[in-house]
């Protein structure tokens, strides 16, 4: 059993399911895998490229070309400053194709200037494990990242190792919106809107696959939770009961409530005719 089945309720079942586009997956990939492939190339170069002068020139030119390849950390960093990131966020966006960059740089440098330092192939290849480990890592998330409708709710999954659920019931959602560019039409993702009565009030599941049969999916869960009624679940529940009428008064308690009546008959908050009528009633029972 999965970790959504765990989480999910009795009776409670899996509708549909789907993940962000896999053009999501590609955008965050992209520059982890050029780096990576970067990295290989110069290492396997410098070790593989034969000692002679040959070799040497293979090794300059693509040294050369490691060097043009920092068009791309530079096109990462200048994005995100167009984007309006500073200080911290700016940070943490950049830093690691800022490494890159760097990397890439003494690499570059070292097989133009000393071709024959084969100590570069090696630490190339090293390094190279760092990027690998980060599209890996990229592949899980985008892997474990979950967007599922059951008959109940409508839930996020995220994480891998830590995990994160946020979730809103199928009664509490009041309208869902779909946006679609031209290009997410034409490939198949876009972002759903989903407006609920919580204090989150919108959950929005960005460039998801097929986000059409996402929406008309939820629609059609929430209309069959409509149709079916209350829970399940809520109907075993006991239902609260009503309280207990009064017990009914002893003989030896008859007078004494005739007495109590006969005092409110005389402040006037009963009439004579409830009087008369409570007073027979109870002289009834004896």
């Amino acid at each position: 059993m999965g970790y959504v089945e765990k989480a999910m309720g009795d009776n409670e079942r899996i509708l549909y399911r789907t993940h962000q586009h896999v053009i999501v997956l590609f955008l965050r990939v992209f520059a982890s895998l050029f780096a990576f492939l970067v990295f290989l190339a110069v290492g396997l170069t410098v070790l593989l490229a034969s000692s002679d002068e040959s070799g040497d020139q293979v090794r300059f030119v693509i040294g050369l070309i490691a060097l043009g390849s920092l068009v791309m950390p530079g096109y990462l960093i200048v994005s995100a400053w167009l984007e309006g990131l500073r200080g911290e966020d700016l940070v943490k966006s950049i830093w690691r194709a800022a490494l890159a960059g760097v990397a890439i740089l003494v690499f570059s440098l070292v097989m133009m200037l000393i071709p024959s330092f084969k100590l570069t192939g090696a630490l190339a290849l090293v390094v190279a494990v760092v990027p690998a480990a980060e599209v890996i890592r990229i592949l899980l998330d985008w892997w474990n990242e979950r967007y599922i409708i059951t008959n109940r709710r409508v839930m996020e999954v995220r994480g891998t190792i830590n995990k994160n659920v946020r979730d809103s019931a199928l009664e509490k959602v009041n309208d869902v919106e779909l946006n679609q560019s031209i290009v997410g039409r034409v490939l198949g993702y876009g972002t759903v809107e989903i407006i609920t009565g919580s204090d989150i009030g919108v959950n929005e599941f960005h460039r998801i696959s097929n986000p059409v049969r996402f929406k008309r999916e939820m629609l059609n869960a929430k209309e069959s939770y409509r149709m079916a009624g209350p829970d399940p679940d809520e109907e075993t529940k006991p239902s609260p009961t009503a309280p207990a009428r009064d017990a009914e008064p002893s003989k030896g308690e008859i007078p004494d409530l005739i007495a109590e009546l006969d005092e409110l008959r005389q402040k006037g908050i009963i009439s004579e005719e409830e009087f008369q009528a409570k007073k027979t009633e109870l002289l009834a029972r004896l």
